[in-house]
């Protein structure tokens, strides 16, 4: 198991080096952040099929409705005539270490689905974060920081899970 984790982290950490991007319009960083959130509630809903207990599969699966949530959300944002949202908001947004195209299809293990959930869960909640700190309208500064407070709670879920299921390995 130790071989074939280490692989997959090496596969994943050479995956992430090649995806950088800059992100520069409202319809590039919306779409992006959905299909993160869209991808992040399939590996919830695949995780918590998978899950070891009922408390662990519910917690899951309700991760996976918040996450359909913020894609909802998302595209409310995005039916935002362009001149309703500050400019600055959206312009020179660089991500780096994203998977967005990488599926939970195939054979992963549960926990390599766990990995690819931690980073697709961290990659949504920089960007939400920097969102927030880029939005001058306080509404929208609190959307995004809402998003990313759900966000990072679903990241210390995802954490703990995949810290015991090493553990009972």
């Amino acid at each position: 198991m130790k071989n074939r984790l280490f692989s997959f982290s090496a596969h994943i950490q050479n995956q992430t080096l090649k995806n950088m991007k800059t992100l520069n319009s409202k319809d590039e960083v919306l779409h992006f952040a959905m299909q993160n959130a869209q991808e992040c509630a399939n590996l919830f809903n695949k995780l918590a099929s998978e899950a070891r207990t009922l408390k662990l599969r519910k917690e899951l699966s309700n991760s996976a409705r918040e996450e359909f949530a913020q894609v909802v959300s998302l595209s409310r944002l995005i039916q935002t005539p362009a001149e309703e949202l500050p400019k600055e908001l959206f312009n020179d947004i660089e991500i780096s270490g994203y998977l967005n195209g990488y599926y939970a299809e195939g054979d992963l293990k549960y926990y390599e689905l766990l990995e690819v959930a931690m980073r697709k869960i961290r990659l949504g909640l920089k960007l939400y974060l920097e969102m927030a700190s880029r939005a001058s309208n306080n509404e929208l500064k609190e959307l995004f920081k809402s998003m990313a407070v759900k966000e990072n709670s679903r990241k210390l879920l995802v954490e703990a899970e995949y810290n015991d299921s090493l553990l009972l390995c």
